[in-house]
């Protein structure tokens, strides 16, 4: 594989990370640049193929050397045809062909995976997760999301959509989700859930109500607010419910967290988590055998997954 390359983009809600990647997971070239929401599918995929284009020559590769395009985003895809149904960061986007935009584009073989899914794919190849066959990875940030594996590879479901732990109910009198359901996992610990009870209770603060966010609630209590201090535990409190059923559901070898929430907060969520969700489990749980990590990959998981599904691919047909 001396030479060869693969292409990698991994899309968000207001960020773009494009690059290249050999086949040990080592990223050669990189540009992170912001997207604007709502764009025509067709501009938006023609701006990436011109910008990856640029990145490769002002990085000396030759085209001729990337064997594949590995791309994330968020939104329901069916990755076998590569129809986006619905994308949350490209409102206008409906039953899109993603796949043979991008295929036209780049002229390339390409290969789609939801975010959340390509996360988890690169943190099991080089990141915490390696070579574990039973994993699960979750973001937490803005949303919460889940890639699950099984015997190394990605859970999809009937039609792609599996994995959303961000949508499991766990207080159906809970507040009303983005999705319309109540008490879902997100409405209770994803960062605007965070910063929205925070709001509520931190009266003190002189921070607008409007301007909270969970960095600030965990800056708080990092210097002893107490309702900051009761905001996060209630957010372990919630948060180990939903691992504590995926881990009753799946029994995984390793669970990871990252996104913003998990990351950002690392430092007072997990030693706390760990513990009440080994207060949770069934007896017959081995909880000294089931990691709950950080996640080491930041921002670069989806883009290093992106690139692994080329390298898993490429000995078989393109699927588009």
């Amino acid at each position: 594989m001396n030479g060869v390359l693969s292409a990698c983009i991994d899309i968000g809600g207001t960020k773009a990370l494009i690059g290249f990647v050999d086949s040990s997971g080592n990223v050669l070239a990189r540009e992170r640049f912001l997207v604007a929401p709502g764009r025509p599918p067709d501009e938006l995929v023609g701006d990436l193929a011109d910008k990856t284009r640029s990145l490769a020559q002002r990085s000396g590769f030759d085209w001729r050397q990337v064997v594949g395009l590995g791309y994330s985003t968020a939104g329901m895809i069916d990755i076998r045809s590569g129809i986006v149904f619905a994308s949350p960061n490209q409102w206008q986007w409906q039953d899109v062909p993603l796949g043979d935009l991008l295929k036209r584009a780049f002229n390339l073989p390409v290969w789609i995976e939801m975010d959340a899914n390509a996360a988890a794919i690169g943190e099991n190849w080089i990141g915490h997760g390696a070579g574990v066959d039973f994993f699960i990875h979750l973001i937490i940030g803005t949303g919460v999301g889940c890639g699950i594996l099984v015997n190394g590879e990605i859970l999809h479901g009937w039609r792609g959509t599996a994995g959303e732990f961000g949508h499991m109910i766990v207080d159906p009198n809970g507040p009303l989700c983005n999705c319309g359901g109540h008490g879902c996992l997100e409405s209770l610990v994803s960062g605007p859930a965070i910063a929205a009870r925070a709001a509520q209770v931190m009266s003190h603060s002189k921070m607008p109500r409007d301007d909270m966010d969970s960095r600030f609630v965990f800056a708080a209590a990092r210097q002893g607010d107490e309702q900051a201090r009761q905001v996060v535990a209630e957010t372990v409190n919630y948060l180990s419910i939903g691992i504590t059923n995926l881990i009753h559901l799946l029994n995984p070898q390793v669970i990871t967290i990252g996104g913003g929430v998990g990351v950002g907060g690392a430092d007072l969520l997990m030693g706390p988590l760990r513990a009440a969700v080994s207060q949770r489990v069934g007896s017959w749980v081995d909880m000294q055998g089931t990691q709950i990590l950080t996640a080491k990959l930041g921002e670069e998981a989806g883009f290093l997954g992106a690139s692994r599904l080329v390298w898993k691919g490429i000995s078989k047909d393109s699927l588009f």
